[in-house]
């Protein structure tokens, strides 16, 4: 018989040689599965951007994989509406420099940490190698140390100084962005603009809205320019209210006060076509003219509609002072009451002068039209209205231009009407308010008893009866005794 203890060995070596046969074959097995596993990872980021991002975005975050393997919460943001194009296309380089060099410190990362930066390489690393292959440019992940994933363990090499813009910010941008320059050299420019902090407002990688402003672009200018009182007065207006505020401005720079896009009235007339057909009018408000269209109203909001500086008829007497007097006066058009300037006057423009929107006395037959028919028919009608009467106000009443009967006598010879100029023989019929009209039973004037300057069904323009009657006169010289005055037949 054998040696027990030889017999032993011999089986313990045989069961070792099983063991390392077995463990050889394991190893194959799990290199595959663990190549299947990064090649699972590879196939399903691809599939995932190809169908959400396209192309591009795979190319993107492969090229930039050393940077987005710490910056994994870039990565969504090439989903956003919008994406800066050096983002997008070409190298996180291109505005940042490199971190400094590497520098070995004592680190400690969570396991989330940890985790997320090894899965975004797992994830990407093999996909960067496929382009670079495929590509022609092996050689370059070499040389980029491109793939190398900082370790969770103490004293793992970690980026020194942290990353820093290649160029001042103004600069940065400008240099793919230089026609902005020119917007330097308008004479209204905003100051952040100016001082080129460009990313007050624009995100530099991307952003949910366009142009890759920060903000939501009926919020982003209430940051800086709050308008909550403005806005808060009873009329505000539209562009303002919802935030549009570029629908008007400029956001860098204009030629134009208040950085507006255009000249006013051009900017107006955008939204205000009815507006804008007034100006081929013969006759223009100088404000509408010499585009000053907030010289009457606020941009923004205000208490007196339509967008108003003032309340009528306080905002005309701003530039027409000289007709505030005239509305102070004893007889007066109810303007500020019933009326305001601009129920009489077009404050844009108009075909007739003074704004008006009728020519001569078919402008007062608006609304005095009860007059129209007796005085088209009368002898006065080729006197305008304005021939007598002031169309603002005067210390005559009604609205005269002066004292009822010398507003008469300018045109009607006193020889036979209370002639009162000295060495005249005064044998005529007085019209002075000095004395008094029975039958009116107020001051006697020519037109208390006995004329209607604006005509009647009678000749002369009488009040009562026909020319060449005795009716008229027995008015006041009647039979009846006691309160009758002059001759009793």
């Amino acid at each position: 018989m054998s040696d027990p203890e030889v017999v032993r060995d011999d089986i313990d070596t045989e069961s070792e040689e099983r063991e390392d046969r077995r463990d050889r074959r394991w190893w194959p097995v799990a290199v595959a599965i663990l190549l299947l596993l990064l090649l699972l990872c590879c196939v399903v980021t691809s599939a995932r951007v190809w169908v959400t991002g396209g192309d591009e975005r795979a190319r993107f975050i492969a090229r930039n994989i050393e940077c987005l393997q710490c910056h994994t919460e870039l990565i969504p943001e090439f989903n956003n509406v919008s994406v800066h194009n050096p983002f997008a296309l070409k190298e996180c380089t291109a505005c940042h420099t490199r971190h400094g060099k590497m520098v070995t410190v004592d680190v400690t990362r969570t396991a989330l940490e940890t985790w997320r930066r090894y899965t975004t390489a797992l994830q990407w690393l093999p996909l960067r190698w496929w382009f670079s292959l495929s590509e022609g440019k092996a050689g370059r992940i070499a040389s980029e140390g491109g793939g190398r994933v900082p370790g969770s363990a103490n004293g793992a090499e970690v980026k020194g100084p942290k990353s820093e813009l290649v160029m001042p910010e103004r600069e940065l941008c400008w240099f793919c962005h230089g026609s902005m320059g020119a917007k330097l050299g308008d004479e209204y420019r905003h100051q952040p603009f100016v001082a080129g902090r460009c990313t007050e407002c624009h995100d530099p990688h991307s952003s949910q809205y366009t142009a890759l402003i920060n903000q939501p672009p009926n919020r982003i200018c209430l940051t800086c320019h709050p308008m909550g009182m403005e806005l808060s007065r009873a009329q505000a207006h539209p562009p303002a209210e919802q935030g549009w505020c570029t629908d008007c401005h400029d956001p860098h720079a204009s030629d134009f006060k208040g950085m507006i896009v255009a000249r006013q009235r051009e900017l107006c007339f955008r939204c205000h076509p009815t507006v804008a057909v007034l100006d081929s009018m013969a006759v223009q408000h100088a404000p509408f003219l010499n585009d000053d269209c907030t010289g009457c109203h606020e941009a923004h909001g205000s208490d007196h509609r339509p967008l108003l500086d003032d309340v009528q008829p306080d905002l005309c007497y701003k530039c027409h002072p000289g007709i505030s007097n005239d509305f102070a006066k004893a007889s007066r058009h109810p303007v500020g009451l019933t009326l305001t300037c601009a129920s009489c006057h077009d404050p844009h423009a108009a075909q007739y002068p003074g704004l008006l929107a009728a020519r001569d006395n078919r402008f007062c037959y608006q609304c005095h039209s009860h007059i129209s028919t007796t005085y088209e028919a009368s002898g006065h009608v080729r006197v305008l209205c304005i021939g007598c009467h002031s169309p603002h106000g005067t210390a005559y009443a009604p609205i005269l231009q002066a004292e009822n009967p010398d507003l008469c006598l300018r045109c009607h010879p006193p020889a036979g009407y209370d002639d009162d100029r000295p060495g005249i023989t005064r044998n005529n019929h007085p019209v002075r308010p000095i004395f008094w009209d029975v039958n009116a039973r107020k001051p006697l004037t020519c037109t208390s008893s006995c004329h209607n300057p604006h005509g009647t069904q009678f000749g002369a323009m009488l009040r009562y009866f026909p020319r060449r009657k005795d009716g008229t006169c027995l008015m006041c010289h009647a039979v009846t005794p006691g309160d009758r005055v002059g001759i009793d037949f």
